[in-house]
């Protein structure tokens, strides 16, 4: 078993992007022993091939890592698929895997932080992820433990387990089924109000995508996601760039990362900490223009976008 779990990457022509996100991975420690694994996908229209170009004629100049390994398409396959098709093929020859989109800046901790929760709790059946993203929120003074349980799934550079990721159903059939059970959806008015649009979209339009599948998917399974307390990801694609992210991200573009490489403290007996379960859930709730914003529909936002 390797204690360094391999790093998945897909891309397809924002190179800028790429370029950022496997030198800072490069520059990690453990890079040097990590095998990386990059999905180049094939252009579907006239605008995407520029970039392409840059990012295949980029990828012979990678270094840094264990193995370079590069599996370019003969055709598209769009995100969804060139996504599944790699994370199989990287499951069969390992047991873990970290998962990262070519958006996301890494500090240098952010591997040793990741594996190190993937060996630790292994065989915790209440953990399904480990992440190394944050989200920008003031972490209280009075938690000082570098890391927290979350019943969340953050996927801006996540470490998962082959056999807990197998365990997803990810059929519409069983997203439905998950998303109509009285308690989850009655969590997810409560806590989770940020979160209801995009599962409802995927109710609406049965397009699975997938960190909103794997937070239904956690709730209903009572398991959670490790977090650190302090941010080893920051994701840039909010710059328009990306196909879920949009624009106006800035609180998330400019986020600070924990940049010291300090040996991080991952208890193994690790609980929630329903105070800071309680302090985060309180950061995150809609403020009441959000709150009005998330219960108009589609439909009727487009109307109004039309009239303006």
């Amino acid at each position: 078993m390797n204690k360094y779990a391999p790093v998945l990457i897909c891309t397809l022509n924002r190179h800028i992007h790429f370029k950022r996100c496997v030198e800072s991975l490069a520059a990690c420690i453990q890079a040097i022993n990590t095998d990386i694994y990059i999905g180049l996908d094939y252009p579907s229209n006239d605008t995407q091939w520029e970039g392409y170009e840059i990012i295949k004629a980029y990828l012979p100049d990678i270094k840094g890592f264990n193995t370079i390994n590069i599996i370019r398409r003969e055709r598209n396959y769009g995100v969804n698929d060139n996504w599944t098709s790699m994370q199989d093929y990287v499951l069969e020859r390992y047991d873990r895997m970290i998962i990262s989109e070519d958006d996301n800046v890494f500090a240098p901790s952010f591997l040793n932080f990741v594996n190190k929760g993937l060996d630790i709790y292994r065989d915790r059946k209440d953990i399904f992820s480990v992440t190394g993203y944050n989200s920008p929120i003031p972490m209280p003074i009075w938690y000082q433990k570098d890391a927290y349980l979350r019943s969340n799934f953050a996927g801006w550079g996540v470490g998962v387990w082959r056999d807990k990721w197998k365990e997803v159903d990810w059929s519409l059939d069983s997203f439905n089924a998950m998303l109509s059970k009285k308690d989850n959806y009655k969590t997810l008015k409560k806590y989770y109000r940020r979160n209801l649009p995009q599962l409802l979209k995927i109710r609406d339009t049965g397009t699975i995508t997938g960190d909103g599948l794997l937070l239904l998917h956690l709730l209903h399974n009572k398991m959670y996601s490790i977090y650190p307390t302090k941010t080893r990801v920051r994701n840039t694609g909010h710059d328009g760039s990306g196909q879920n992210c949009g624009n106006g991200g800035d609180i998330y573009m400019n986020q600070e990362i924990f940049d010291d490489i300090k040996e991080p403290n991952l208890p193994a007996d690790i609980e929630e900490d329903k105070k800071l379960t309680k302090f985060i859930r309180k950061q995150r709730q809609l403020t009441f223009m959000e709150n009005i914003k998330t219960r108009i529909p589609d439909y009727i936002k487009v109307k109004i976008k039309e009239y303006l």
